[in-house]
C-alpha cells in the first residue's frame, strides 16, 4: 500500500506540474491572438483575461492525456535511473500491483475529461464566442483614435482631434452617407459618447450640420448647441450567428444530419480515452524490455512517437467517417486497441518468465 501511494503521488504531482506548464504555454500562445481583438476594440484588461481563459476547458482536454503520458515516462525513468524499480521488484510487488496507481490516475483523468467534454466545453465555448461576437459587433465602433479617419461602418466616418477622456472628445468631424440620396457632414467643438441599450450615440456640443445632395446642392444647414447622432451599427442577434462545433453538445451533434457534426461528436467522445491509453503505453514499455540507459532513450522516443501516431490517427478519423459513416466505431477502437495490446504483451511476457523459471528449476533438479 505504501509503495502504491508513493507511485501515485509521484506520477500525480508530475502530471499536475506538466499540465500547468503545457496549459500556460497554450494560454500564452492563444492569448496573443486575442490581443489584437482587444486592442482594436478598446476593451478592458478584464475583457482580455475573460475571453483568453474561457477556452481553457478545451485546452485541458487536449493537454491532460499528453501530460499523463509524459508524467509516467519521467517518473518511471527516474525510478529506473535511481534503481528504485529494482526495489519495487524485490519488495514482491508484481506488475499489476505497480500498475494499480497508474490506472487510478487514468480513471480520474477519464472521468474529469468526460465531464469537461460533455458539460463544460459547450457552455464555456459558447460564452467565449458570444463575447468575441459582442466585441466585434457592439463595442468596436465606440473607441476612436485621435487624428485618424475611423470607419465605424460602411458610409460612416468620424475624425476626432483630441480625446479628453474615454468618452469625451474635442474637435469632431462626422461624414455620413448612410442615406443614399444625400451626404451629411457635421462639425462640433466637443462630443460625448453615451452608451445606451440600443447602442452608442454621440452627443455633440456647439457645431454645424449640413446636408448636401449627390449633385452638390445644399439641402439643409443648421447650427446647434446640442445634437445627438446614433453611431450604432445595425445590430446582429447573437442567437443567429453561426455556432462553432465546440459550442454544441454531443447529443445535438449526434442528432444533426451533417456528417461533420457526427464525426465531431464521436471524436469528442473518444478523445478522453487517450488519458487511459497513453499512460498505459508508457508504463508497459518500462516493464516489457530491459532497463539499460540506452534502451530508456529508445523506449521514451518510441512511446512518444506511438502516442503521437495514435492522436493523429484519431484526428484523421473525422475525415474517414465523413466518407464512410459506417466506420464510426473506429473512433473507439483507436484508443482501446493499444490498451488491449499492451495488456496482452504483459500477459505474454509474464508467461515467458514463468516458463523460464520452470526450465531453470528442472535443470537444477
Amino acid at each position: 500500500m505504501i509503495l502504491q501511494n508513493y507511485i501515485f503521488k509521484q506520477v500525480a504531482i508530475t502530471t499536475i506540474n506538466i499540465t500547468i506548464i503545457l496549459f500556460s504555454m497554450i494560454w500564452l500562445i492563444q492569448s496573443l491572438s486575442q490581443i489584437d481583438l482587444v486592442i482594436k476594440n478598446g476593451a478592458s484588461l478584464f475583457d482580455f483575461l475573460y475571453i483568453s481563459i474561457l477556452p481553457a476547458p478545451l485546452w485541458l482536454m487536449m493537454v491532460i492525456p499528453m501530460s499523463s503520458l509524459i508524467a509516467v515516462i519521467i517518473s518511471f525513468s527516474r525510478f529506473t535511473t535511481d534503481n528504485e524499480i529494482f526495489i519495487f521488484q524485490f519488495s514482491g510487488a508484481n506488475f499489476y500491483l505497480l500498475m494499480k496507481p497508474i490506472l487510478l490516475i487514468c480513471a480520474f483523468n477519464l472521468i474529469f475529461l468526460s465531464i469537461i467534454n460533455v458539460y463544460i466545453i459547450p457552455k464555456a465555448y459558447n460564452i467565449f464566442k458570444s463575447k468575441q461576437f459582442e466585441l466585434r459587433n457592439n463595442i468596436s465602433h465606440i473607441f476612436l483614435r485621435e487624428g485618424v479617419f475611423n470607419d465605424l461602418e460602411q458610409d460612416l466616418t468620424i475624425l476626432i482631434n483630441k480625446r479628453v477622456s474615454k468618452f469625451n472628445i474635442e474637435g469632431v468631424f462626422i461624414y455620413d452617407t448612410r442615406e443614399k440620396d444625400k451626404e451629411i457632414d457635421i462639425f462640433a467643438k466637443q462630443g460625448t459618447i453615451i452608451l445606451t441599450s440600443s447602442g452608442p450615440v454621440f452627443q455633440l456640443i456647439e457645431g454645424n450640420r449640413r446636408e448636401v445632395s449627390l449633385n452638390g446642392t445644399l439641402l439643409n444647414e443648421l447650427s446647434f448647441k446640442n445634437y445627438t447622432i446614433n453611431i450604432a451599427r445595425k445590430k446582429i442577434d447573437p442567437k443567429f450567428r453561426w455556432l462553432d462545433a465546440n459550442e454544441k453538445t454531443i447529443i445535438s451533434l449526434l442528432n444533426e444530419e451533417d456528417l461533420n457534426s457526427k464525426a465531431e461528436a464521436h471524436f469528442r467522445l473518444a478523445y478522453p480515452l487517450l488519458s487511459l491509453t497513453l499512460p498505459i503505453i508508457a508504463f508497459v514499455s518500462f516493464f516489457c524490455f530491459p532497463k539499460s540507459y540506452n534502451n530508456q532513450i529508445y523506449l521514451i522516443t518510441t512511446s512518444l512517437l506511438l502516442s503521437l501516431f495514435i492522436q493523429l490517427l484519431l484526428i484523421s478519423m473525422r475525415r474517414v467517417l465523413i466518407n464512410n459513416p459506417s466506420l464510426w466505431f473506429c473512433f473507439y477502437l483507436i484508443p482501446i486497441m493499444p490498451v488491449i495490446g499492451s495488456l496482452f504483451l504483459i500477459f505474454f511476457r509474464n508467461n515467458i518468465i514463468i516458463f523460464q523459471k520452470l526450465i531453470k528449476q528442472n535443470v537444477y533438479k
